[in-house]
């Protein structure tokens, strides 16, 4: 099998990729997780006093949802194109395009995905609604003071897991585009057929045996 063109460049841009697609993937799942759990404990810690208390995080939900989704997709990308240097029919010119065609696609779709969950994360917080017993709704500033006194910031960068939600998926947007770039330079440096025009055993032995005779 023939060496594919810069196999250690890629292999390294790729493997990263991948890893930090994994990483940013298991970031925002344990967001969820941390941001359920603190929900409920809100619940369960003003419930004594007959409050009832209602938390949306919307305006960070959705925009991370899409930039989950498009880590999951550099994940996948970063594993297939990690695969694929060492398959001969994965080096080929339009091969080696394709990978860098996707991986453009996805820097891009990073980009457009992370910039408004780290803006939401800096600059937003949890939203939140308390009603009392009797169904009297409760001030803004009543309401705060109580989510303050149980000793927590309900703005979304003082939530560590979250937080983190907002840099990590930037490594995985910042190794795409290396990606990107490396496979294009890859794809200048392959001839058309020079992986598909590769002799195999059997051919070079018939052509052995031709010149033999």
């Amino acid at each position: 099998m023939a060496r594919a063109p810069l196999f250690t460049t890629r292999l390294a841009s790729y493997c990263m990729a991948f890893a930090w697609g994994a990483i940013s993937l298991s970031m925002g799942l344990k967001a969820v997780v941390y941001q359920n759990q603190l929900k409920s404990s809100l619940r369960r810690a003003v419930a004594p006093n007959g409050i009832t208390l209602r938390l949306v995080t919307n305006n960070l939900v959705h925009p991370a949802i899409a930039c989950e989704v498009f880590c999951v997709l550099t994940f996948v990308a970063g594993l297939i194109a990690l695969v694929g240097l060492f398959v001969d029919k994965c080096n080929t010119r339009k091969a080696i395009q394709l990978q860098a065609y996707l991986f453009t696609f996805l820097t891009a779709a990073l980009f457009a995905t992370c910039i408004p969950v780290s803006n939401a994360i800096r600059t937003l917080a949890v939203e939140a609604w308390a009603w009392t017993a009797d169904g009297t709704a409760i001030s803004a500033e009543d309401l705060a003071a109580t989510v303050a006194s149980l000793g927590v910031n309900p703005q979304y960068r003082h939530l560590p897991y979250l937080l983190y939600f907002g840099i990590i998926p930037w490594f995985a947007f910042l190794f795409s585009l290396t990606s990107a770039v490396v496979s294009f330079i890859a794809a200048n440096k392959v001839k058309d057929s020079a992986y598909a025009a590769e002799p195999t055993k059997r051919e070079m032995a018939q052509a052995d045996g031709i010149q033999t005779v």
